[in-house]
């Protein structure tokens, strides 16, 4: 028996099946309007997911190297936040990075900074897809179908997976009640 990882047709599978659909095989050439539906809103709750930065998409020090022609650094499809290393507002601006700040796409020099990546559905870690497929879940059963009662049974899933998820950021981080700046202040009493 081989296991695999949970794929986005998994997801939309589960989706699916909350709402009582039949499964489908693939999710190129989708007719299923549901199957798109459920397709999109999976997409969606998962860029906003990861756009909060997780232990497994946080890069604390990616280097963007300008072109040696233009100058520019290319946006790439995959970044969802940057913040320079010296405080650069860092944001999109067509297909180029721009410091906000200093209002310049043209940079002479490579540019570090913190960055939160969109990572392929297949690599994140089980805990996060399980919790965005839930999360999704519930938005597509409460939007498309709205019965009470599995938005009961949806809320529940969507918390277990959130403690889930919340483990394993615990396990894998390496968070400190005294790193806490309120703990700190009683502590300096």
């Amino acid at each position: 028996m081989q296991i695999t990882a949970i794929t986005e047709l998994d997801a939309v599978n589960e989706m699916l099946s909350v709402i009582g659909e039949s499964p489908i095989n693939t999710l190129e050439n989708l007719q299923n309007i549901d199957a798109i539906n459920a397709l999109r809103i999976l997409r969606l709750v998962n860029r906003q997911e990861q756009a909060r930065g997780w232990s497994f998409n946080i890069i604390s020090s990616l280097t963007l190297n300008p072109d040696v022609l233009t100058k520019k650094i290319r946006w790439q499809d995959n970044y969802l936040f940057l913040k320079g290393a010296n405080g650069e507002k860092l944001i999109r601006n067509g297909e180029y990075v721009k410091d906000l700040a200093n209002d310049k796409t043209s940079f002479t020099e490579p540019v570090t900074c913190e960055a939160i990546l969109l990572v392929p559905f297949e690599e994140m870690p089980d805990a996060m897809r399980s919790y965005i497929i839930a999360k999704a879940a519930v938005a597509f059963q409460t939007r498309y179908f709205n019965a009470p009662e599995l938005t009961q049974i949806t809320a529940q899933t969507l918390n277990e997976t959130w403690m889930r998820l919340q483990e394993y950021e615990m396990t894998n981080n390496d968070f400190n009640m005294l790193d806490n700046m309120d703990v700190s202040n009683l502590r300096e009493r």
